[in-house]
């Protein structure tokens, strides 16, 4: 693989991601078929994987703090831009939120899991008096690969693959670290920018109350009761605590309170995931204005960040049944700090170790506002590994899933991850199913 083809990679998987990646999913398949409409819907069945069937459950579409499945894909029916891929809610209003919400009230909007299909998998089927449209969402969060009027199939494309294939051993810690060494750094200042969306998103996410508000509540502990600033929340970055842990902290489960929430604030996502992108980018870019370092050293560290946690999603995927911000994200994060603090290629890959195997066994159990305390999980033992790292500590062989080298670790999660997903996705996507059967009971007379 040489420079071009990751230069390229990071260009076509880096990019702004306006919601969470299930709503975003939902909502692109149900626009697509809209341009077939010739008649006001009636009717919309989605099936989602069970993987993408807890992903939506609890989380809120951009523009409203309702959470759902079936209002995500509603409000891309109604007003979603396809064409905008995973901005595809950016044309919505308030008026297209309003009508799309009456459709579901209407109970016009069935959810069903495929529980044959795996991964990413989103298929919106809209009826009206003249017809029924089928569009396909597959293999990528964008991915649109059918598109079918009355059994027709107008559109077609392949699967998309991911970037890289595991077997083919091209992308590998030391492929990383010799681009990251000899880049032109030109040609990523992009990701100075997705630092900064990742920024005004945790922003927004102190300055309104969205999610769980637990980055304002971190931010607000901060002072005691009698010094809190009367403009705290309306201008949180002047009052930031100098510690970097502290920040972190803060702005990252700010970032996915907002997100997670309804923020109408993009977020610059990793292979297709906003909140891995926060958690990857956030903590070194941070790490990097604390050290004082110039933006070509700033460039590297989130380019490295952002292929090391590329490295672990492209062998255990794109979604799983294991928190991808606990054990890629994370990776990143650690690597991009590593590399910030100076720390050499051993002492990275000691550092990326040393993160992601306790976190290894944390759930993905759905998109929803807990997320953001996962995520300052994540990224809090992220700067705690390199610290480790730093005075010689590294995980190993005799440290449960953590082996001799980096590469190895990374064998061991991606096995028990990719041999327990099915067994764990529908354990926990039953749970939600369960849960939803409880309350429909409770509303019975």
């Amino acid at each position: 693989m040489n420079c071009k083809d990751i230069t390229d990679m990071l260009k076509s998987e880096m990019v702004p991601a306006l919601g969470c990646t299930g709503p975003t999913a939902y909502a692109l398949a149900a626009a697509r078929c809209r341009p077939h409409l010739t008649a006001k819907p009636t009717h919309m069945k989605v099936y989602v994987s069970p993987a993408y069937l807890k992903i939506g459950f609890g989380v809120a579409t951009p523009g409203t703090s309702d959470p759902g499945i079936a209002l995500a894909a509603a409000i891309g029916l109604m007003g979603g831009d396809w064409t905008l891929g995973m901005s595809v809610l950016k044309p919505c209003t308030p008026d297209i939120i309003t009508d799309a919400m009456a459709f579901v009230e209407r109970g016009s909007v069935e959810i069903q899991a495929d529980w044959e299909q795996t991964g990413v998998y989103v298929r919106a089927e809209v009826t009206t008096l003249n017809e029924t449209v089928v569009a396909v969402v597959s293999g990528k969060h964008d991915g649109i690969i059918s598109v079918l009027v009355n059994g027709e199939e107008l559109f077609h494309a392949n699967m998309p693959s991911e970037a890289i294939k595991p077997n083919e051993n091209v992308l590998t810690p030391d492929v990383i670290f010799d681009y990251v060494d000899n880049m032109d750094t030109d040609e990523l200042r992009f990701l100075l920018d997705g630092y900064q969306m990742n920024l005004a998103l945790a922003e927004d996410g102190i300055r309104n109350k969205l999610g769980l508000e637990s980055g304002r509540v971190y931010l607000r502990h901060c002072f005691t009761e009698n010094n809190v600033p009367a403009d705290l929340y309306e201008n949180p970055l002047h009052y930031l605590p100098d510690d970097l842990a502290q920040r972190i902290k803060i702005l990252v489960s700010a970032a996915s309170d907002a997100r997670m929430g309804g923020s109408t604030y993009p977020a610059m996502a990793a292979m297709g995931d906003g909140n891995q992108g926060i958690t990857a980018m956030l903590p070194v870019g941070l790490a990097a204005e604390h050290a004082n370092v110039d933006d070509e050293k700033t460039i590297r560290a989130l380019t490295l960040a952002c292929l090391m946690t590329f490295y672990v999603k492209i062998h255990i995927g794109r979604a799983s049944a294991f928190c991808l911000c606990a054990i890629a994200a994370s990776a990143g994060a650690a690597a991009g700090i590593a590399y910030v603090n100076g720390l050499d290629r051993k002492g990275i890959r000691a550092a990326v170790k040393n993160v992601i195997s306790p976190l290894a066994g944390m759930l993905c159990d759905g998109a929803k506002n807990g997320c953001a305390l996962k995520m300052a999980i994540a990224s809090s033992t992220a700067l705690t590994a390199v610290e480790l790292a730093e005075v010689g500590v590294e995980m190993g062989y005799f440290d449960g899933v953590t082996d001799d080298t980096l590469e190895q670790t990374v064998a061991c999660i991606t096995e028990i991850a990719t041999k327990s997903q099915s067994l764990l996705d529908g354990a926990m996507v039953q749970s939600i199913l369960d849960k939803e059967a409880r309350k429909r009971s409770e509303r019975l007379p």
